[in-house]
């Protein structure tokens, strides 16, 4: 029995049947691709920036007083036209002031004709006295003529000389009295000149009481309202210049880097900071309540210090078109849209198609072969490439752990 057994085995052993192997068939990847097309491309830049008041004023008080009257749009975030009234001041003390000063001066100016008049009445007398004197003086050389030949007494002679003297002395006090009045006319215009002065700053201060608006612009920070008494020098409002909107906006060091490079290659290395880049033409978008508000701007200035942290630059870019009839406000923040440098015979491609920075791979018949490239700059999801790869080439897209030369793929 166990020897049938173990031929029965045997027998089946022997006669079963054999399965024969399938050849292995290789199965492509399948992955997406794009062609390269090389050339000059300048694409732009997309930033994103604050809007702030390129100009701005602290509106004070600039004489002391009760307000009157303010704007009927002077309250927080009101608008006011250039030349508009932004509030008044009592002017009655400083128009009482003028009235006093005026009586002042005019009572100051009378004074002075009065010293005027009596100055030239001692100058009158002053040639009388001295047409006198010369009278006495040839009276005194006749009688003193006479008197060597004895028809004069010596008395008369003495009393022509005494007359004389006294005629002289009432010369030199008329001389005194008229440098005196000369000097009061002096002390009486430097009164009259010191009352104008203070009539002038009187003028200044009533026109003062009217503080008006430099510029149209939206206020903020209202502080005075009427019945409130201010000081000189009080903070009445900021005002910002409607008409003068910046966008705010940080350049990274490799951003700022290119542009200030080209504009240096172009310009030359001393009017850098004033070639190209400033004055570069800017695409501004405010996005709000799922509204777009396109601007037009251009590059007006660069920051004065670079971030020593990130190395980025602030720039300053000026809206053109704005005014009191604009949504757009400080604090608004807005999308960028500003040209890049130009970068000469690059391919644009997306960014999965770069494997560690330096590496592409293209689709030859069905297979897979490695490029060496050089990344020349990132443009949001983009990569701008150059190196050993050609115009039509097909660069794959699609990142999968096991790619490399020869790998066999299938384009979707």
């Amino acid at each position: 029995m166990v020897l049938a057994a173990l031929a029965a085995t045997v027998y089946l052993l022997r006669t079963k049947p054999v399965v024969e192997p399938l050849d292995k068939v290789e199965q492509p990847w399948l992955v997406s691709a794009t062609k390269v097309r090389l050339g000059d491309i300048r694409p732009r830049l997309r930033l994103y920036g604050e809007i702030v008041a390129g100009r701005e004023v602290e509106l004070r008080a600039l004489v002391a007083g009760e307000v009157v009257a303010v704007a009927d749009t002077f309250i927080d975030s009101g608008s006011l036209r250039q030349g508009d009234m932004i509030v008044a001041i009592d002017d009655f003390d400083y128009r009482a002031r003028f009235d006093e000063l005026t009586a002042q001066i005019r009572e100051a100016t009378a004074r002075l004709e009065e010293i005027k008049a009596r100055r030239n009445s001692h100058a009158a007398a002053l040639r009388r006295d001295q047409e006198m004197v010369e009278l006495h003086q040839r009276d005194v050389e006749r009688m003193s003529a006479l008197s060597g030949r004895g028809t004069v007494s010596e008395k008369k002679l003495d009393t022509a000389r005494m007359e004389l003297t006294k005629q002289q002395r009432t010369t030199e006090i008329r001389q005194s009295d008229l440098r005196a009045e000369t000097a009061h006319i002096k002390q009486q215009e430097a009164v009259i000149n010191r009352l104008n002065v203070g009539l002038r700053r009187t003028e200044r201060d009533l026109q003062r009481v009217r503080l008006t608006a430099p510029f149209d612009g939206f206020l903020a920070d209202v502080q005075a309202q009427v019945g409130k008494r201010l000081s000189a020098n009080d903070r009445v409002a900021r005002l910002i210049d409607a008409g003068r909107l910046e966008a705010r906006v940080t350049l990274s060091d490799g951003q700022y880097g290119r542009l200030v490079s080209e504009d240096s290659r172009r310009g030359g290395q001393n009017e850098s900071q004033n070639g190209i880049l400033i004055g570069r033409e800017v695409e501004i978008t405010w996005q709000v309540g799922g509204h777009q508000f396109p601007y037009k701007g251009r590059l007006d200035r660069i920051g004065a210090q670079i971030d020593s942290a990130s190395g980025g630059v602030q720039v300053y870019i000026r809206l053109e078109g704005v005014d009191l009839s604009k949504p757009l406000r400080p604090g608004a923040f807005v999308t960028i849209s500003m040209p890049d440098r130009t970068f000469r015979g690059v391919a644009q491609l997306p960014e999965s198609a770069l494997y560690d920075s330096n590496t592409v791979y293209i689709i030859e018949g069905e297979r897979l072969k490695k490029r060496q490239v050089e990344l020349v700059a990132r443009i949001g999801n983009d990569v701008l490439l150059r190196g050993k790869i050609r115009d039509g080439d097909q660069v794959v897209t699609t990142r999968f752990a096991e790619i490399g030369p020869g790998q066999k793929v299938e384009i979707r």
